[in-house]
């Protein structure tokens, strides 16, 4: 009688830890996928990059103008945030920072009508490479 409960405690013990390391196995780190790249970071921090400036007499160095920017903010649902000139001025550093530019100067803001949004704010600036800062 003993040698049939030590053989059971065996196969039960044996049986345990085969169940442990079967659910162990299942325990490794799933492979995920996401868009976490050294670009993304680089673009989602570009516009951190570029200073703006209130005008051209403030910038702090010789400047090599780069070109004209612009960046607009859309309402596009009446529940979505007011289109906004911090979102659009944001939109057009990010695209001074792709003309590898360090400074913007705003020219202007304006709300304008679009058939895509309920109302769209642009803002428009002058992209600079400042030198000597």
């Amino acid at each position: 009688m003993k040698l049939y409960s030590l053989k059971n405690n065996i196969m039960l013990s044996a049986s345990m830890l085969l169940s442990i390391f079967a659910a162990s196995g299942c325990a490794t780190a799933p492979n995920v996928e996401t868009n976490l790249d050294k670009e993304n970071f680089e673009q989602y921090f570009a516009a951190s990059t570029v200073r703006v400036y209130q005008d051209e007499t403030e910038l702090p160095g010789k400047g090599k103008l780069l070109g004209l920017v612009e960046g607009d903010s859309c309402k596009m649902k009446a529940n979505d945030k007011p289109a906004n000139a911090s979102d659009a001025r944001t939109m057009a550093r990010e695209r001074a920072a792709a003309l590898e530019a360090n400074a913007v100067v705003f020219t202007s803001c304006t709300l304008i009508e679009d058939q895509q949004c309920l109302e769209m704010m642009v803002c428009y600036g002058k992209a600079f490479q400042i030198h000597g800062k």
